[in-house]
């Protein structure tokens, strides 16, 4: 099941080929230009479809994640109770399950009906993190209103990332 066109692959190669990265050294690449993201499309596991054009015009947080990740394992309650707490009404938060069966994706999210509380969805052939140049978990990455990318988290901590904390205040302003 491809749901990204092959305009993607061109994207990558160039991407690639420019030498780009979306993941460094750092925990994020907040000090760099934000960047468009990539076309992509993901169908959540309750069947909703997500996409560059259906998240545009909403700040969007993409959580990158897999089952048998340990750092995972203890981010993503942290993000759920956040989410629940905040109730960040203008931060759109989607979870996508990758680097795994999708079996084993939908048999830790049905475990955990209390860590999932936002769409969550199945990245197929990881077409996705490959879109956003994800190859770590966790990896979240920050999308503001315009469509671009202005923040990528790897590992744990999103929540006290300081250009994340920065972004969620102006969101209130």
């Amino acid at each position: 099941m491809r749901r990204i066109g092959s305009g993607l692959c061109v994207l990558a190669i160039v991407w690639s080929g420019l030498g780009g990265s979306l993941i460094g050294n750092g925990a994020d690449v907040a000090g760099s230009a934000p960047s468009a993201i990539p076309p992509f499309e993901l169908v959540t596991l309750a069947g909703e479809v997500y996409s560059h054009e259906t998240i545009a015009g909403r700040p969007t947080l993409l959580v990158f994640w897999a089952p048998w990740c340990k750092v995972c394992q203890r981010e993503l309650p942290k993000l759920s109770d956040f989410h629940q707490r905040e109730k960040p009404a203008r931060l759109h938060v989607i979870s996508i399950g990758f680097a795994d069966t999708r079996t084993n994706v939908e048999a830790f999210v049905k475990a955990r009906p209390g860590t999932f509380v936002f769409p969550t969805a199945y990245d197929e052939d990881r077409w996705t993190a490959q879109a956003f140049n994800v190859n770590a978990t966790p990896t979240s990455v920050l999308v503001d209103a315009q469509g671009r990318i202005v923040l990528v988290h790897r590992g744990a901590g999103i929540l006290q990332n300081a250009t994340f904390q920065k972004f969620l205040s102006a969101l209130t302003e």
